[in-house]
């Protein structure tokens, strides 16, 4: 029996911004760029593939990813949510979005199924680090050192 990772995460895609962001692209250079990331991100197996467990292919982890389906502001956010086998495929995907915009920020966590193996990928103008540390201990009493809880 295979081993099940939870990923769940996203990227924030640079905006064209010399001044802010360093991001010296136009406006139609970023529009293809960002329907470059979309079509290298999208899953072409058919629902019926997609059903196949077994097959933990690159190709099926990438039907984990999802665009917003309108522009709603000036960033454009990627975003990934899948029980997978093999999270590096996920890390691998990134990295390929990273050559198209190495300027991208984001935030993953990837937790095992038993809650023992745990991690985050952590992307800051283009450069992935990574930390083996999830979240406080929310089961212990009161809130976690510099949580407050909200009502």
């Amino acid at each position: 029996m295979a081993y099940i990772y939870a990923v769940r995460g996203w990227l924030e895609l640079s905006w064209p911004d010399a001044e802010i962001e360093g991001v010296d692209e136009s406006e139609e250079e970023h529009d293809a760029k960002v329907r470059r990331i979309r079509e290298m991100l999208t899953s072409p197996l058919s629902p019926e593939e997609l059903e196949d467990f077994e097959a933990d292919s690159p190709e099926r982890v990438k039907a984990g990813w999802a665009f917003p389906q309108h522009d709603i502001g000036a960033t454009e956010y990627v975003v990934y949510a899948g029980d997978i086998e093999h999270p590096r495929m996920v890390l691998d995907q990134i990295r390929e979005v990273l050559k198209m915009d190495p300027f991208a920020d984001g935030y993953f966590s990837i937790e095992g199924e038993d809650g023992r193996r745990y991690r985050q990928w952590i992307i800051k103008s283009g450069t992935i680090y990574s930390r083996n540390e999830l979240f406080p201990d929310f089961d212990a009493e009161g809130a976690p050192e510099g949580y407050v809880v909200l009502r």
